[in-house]
């Protein structure tokens, strides 16, 4: 009889949903009492929260309707009203809510809907974010505030594109914000969120260090679920001692020799390429755990704040274009050649045994390249990867049967290699 493998669950992400939840109350109820809203896409819902604005952050929300199970009617919603089915999930939710509060829909979960905003910081890492802002434009005479924030695909490219990004930052959004406002912009303000974000994110890089050891002592899954307070939370100065809660509880199961993965570690190591599936946390986590496999790392959520020691509260605006687009910005992981580089060393650092690269069916901006970043990553250090198709909301893209093939070869590739 083999093993029964089982997560040991993290007893401080219990606190997470109850922040999330008091955020989103509180973005819910801020037009009635008279406070500016403006919804955000991209890295770009700083600058709100800078003019003491109640924010909501694109993905964030998506999040936050995959967990609560609102995700599949406001996406028929949309689809309903013209959508296409093959458009980006996250856009397509906002659609659908769009669209509920036009027509004055009710929903079944009606924390769901969110009041429109005074403006829209439209951050544009992809097409679809351009098209989700002309939409609300278009539809419901938002007015939005656009920063484009192309792709580096040489790292020789960096400094002009941090330039780019920068002047828009300062001649585009910040007079955006102030004539909604009716202020000036406050750089106090976001030095002291860049100050609570500085020490959230330096806590937090310490418990990215519990990745590293064998067994290891929590998973990509607890640690999605605790991403909030450094994404679409920032500011928060909660964050810092759920933070501080969160790497008590990793030094606890160091010490007494608890293991993420029961009863005594994992089998499989893996990497985990692109978003995370919101909308199925558990499926997915049901589909790795029989297997004794624990996923640890990746991109997209190692990407926001890997250097927190680089953010300078004394230069606000500064550190933030840098934060994006430095020589240790965000944007390099996304580019396919510094990708395998990136990635390469996350299977040195953390000893991975496998790659899994999710390949968003509505999210093309994550699939760039994932089949060649896979080959020669396998061709350099010798380690495996499947690529899953599959959707991080929408459930008509999800097939278990294909998870189920392709992470079995993914074990039994990994397996002979070892008897190799």
């Amino acid at each position: 009889m083999g093993v029964e493998y089982k997560i040991n669950r993290l007893a401080a992400t219990n606190d997470m949903r109850p922040m999330v939840d008091r955020h989103w109350a509180e973005l819910r109820a801020a037009k009635e009492r008279g406070e500016k809203v403006a919804w955000a896409s991209g890295p770009s819902f700083v600058f709100p929260y800078a003019m003491g604005m109640k924010c909501h952050f694109m993905a964030g929300y998506a999040a936050y309707c995959g967990g609560i199970g609102a995700a599949d009617e406001l996406m028929k919603l949309a689809e309903a009203s013209g959508e296409l089915p093959e458009t980006c999930s996250y856009h397509r939710l906002h659609m659908g809510m769009v669209e509920a509060v036009k027509k004055e829909i009710p929903i079944k979960k009606p924390e769901a809907i969110l009041p429109l905003p005074d403006l829209l910081v439209a951050g544009r890492y992809c097409t679809e974010q351009s098209h989700y802002s002309e939409s609300f434009y278009r539809r419901m005479g938002i007015r939005v505030s656009p920063l484009e924030l192309p792709f580096i695909f040489e790292k020789e490219d960096r400094p002009r594109l941090r330039e780019f990004v920068y002047r828009q930052i300062k001649e585009n959004v910040i007079p955006n914000l102030e004539e909604v406002c009716g202020k000036p912009f406050d750089y106090d303000r976001l030095s002291e969120i860049i100050s609570v974000l500085k020490k959230a994110a330096t806590i937090r890089n310490e418990c990215w260090e519990f990745f590293k050891t064998k067994p290891v002592y929590w998973t990509l899954w607890d640690y999605a679920v605790s991403m909030a307070p450094v994404i679409y939370m920032m500011g928060d100065p909660e964050s810092v001692p759920f933070y501080e809660k969160l790497l008590k509880e990793l030094r606890e199961r160091k010490e007494k020799g608890i293991p993420a993965m029961a009863p005594d570690g994992e089998k499989y190591r893996i990497y985990w390429d692109g978003w995370i599936p919101w909308a199925f946390l558990g499926k997915f986590m049901r589909k790795f755990t029989p297997n004794g496999a624990v996923c640890l790392c990746g991109r997209y959520p190692w990407e926001m704040f890997p250097h927190p020691e680089l953010l300078d509260t004394e230069h606000p605006l500064e550190t933030v274009a840098d934060w994006m687009y430095g020589e240790k910005g965000l944007a390099k992981n996304m580019a396919p050649k510094e990708s395998v580089e990136f990635i390469g060393g996350l299977i040195e650092e953390y000893s991975i045994d496998g790659l899994v690269m999710f390949s968003s069916k509505s999210c093309r901006m994550w699939n760039l390249s994932q089949m060649d970043v896979v080959d020669a990553l396998d061709k350099r250090y010798g380690i495996p990867g499947v690529v899953i198709e599959a959707d991080m909301i929408d459930p008509a893209m999800i097939s278990d049967s294909q998870i189920d093939i392709r992470l079995q070869a993914l074990f039994e590739t990994i397996d002979g290699r070892r008897r190799r």
